[in-house]
């Protein structure tokens, strides 16, 4: 086994459960991992799970991350019908990054994802001006 097929098998798991409409948490997806793959034993058993409780936790969170907002969005996580709308998105609550199906998201929580999309279009826009300023003054400097 390698960490591939543990990142392939918590993508697949995290996916299952987007699609029937579970919240996602990194600690429940290691608990559910640990809890499956038992079968560790001799006095070094507590080690072993806490190495691996905490590997699968920084697996899961990363692949919750590809939920997160970016410019180009991959087409395994939009949601069937549209171009961008992802099928979830990571939203925090109690002061945990869960990920929350986009049907059982908030409105709230939705539009404050627009915003944050909204601004770093914003910051792209911005970005992109002072590249070309850069260009066009070194070609006149040239």
């Amino acid at each position: 086994m390698s960490e591939t097929s543990i990142t392939s098998d918590i993508h697949a798991l995290i996916d299952d459960k987007i699609a029937t409409g579970v919240v996602v948490k990194a600690e429940w997806i290691a608990a559910g991992i640990i809890k499956v793959k038992d079968k560790i034993s001799g006095e070094d058993l507590e080690f072993y799970r806490v190495c691996a409780y905490r590997d699968i936790v920084r697996i899961a969170k990363r692949a919750i991350g590809k939920y997160a907002p970016s410019a180009n969005t991959p087409e395994q996580l939009v949601l069937p019908g549209f171009k961008h709308l992802c099928k979830a998105y990571p939203m925090e609550r109690d002061g945990d990054i869960v990920l929350v199906p986009v049907n059982q998201c908030t409105s709230a929580e939705l539009l404050a994802r627009a915003v944050q999309l909204d601004g770093m279009a914003d910051g792209c826009r911005a970005h992109a001006k002072e590249i070309r300023a850069f260009v066009a003054a070194g070609e006149e400097a040239a």
